[in-house]
């Protein structure tokens, strides 16, 4: 078998952006619900919260996660 034909495509790119055009999750159930339907994160970035905590800030644009969002606010998001 070639090498070639065991190269993986990752799901992950980059991609520049600017801040007007992404929006950023830290909660790990929306996050796992917009990868389970094929929006990935363009950027990922170590953060702290209010309370000191030590979190993940995962950044997804708001084009891909329009239609996900509004099923996430009806609480439809599966």
């Amino acid at each position: 078998m070639d090498k070639k034909d065991n190269i993986i495509q990752p799901n992950l790119r980059y991609r520049p952006y600017i801040a007007d055009e992404v929006i950023r999750i830290v909660n790990p159930k929306q996050r796992d619900l917009y990868i389970k339907h094929n929006v990935y994160p363009v950027d990922i970035y170590p953060s702290v919260d209010k309370d000191g905590k030590d979190i993940t800030v995962y950044i997804f644009l708001k084009e891909e996660t329009q239609d996900l969002y509004q099923k996430w606010l009806d609480h439809t998001l599966e």
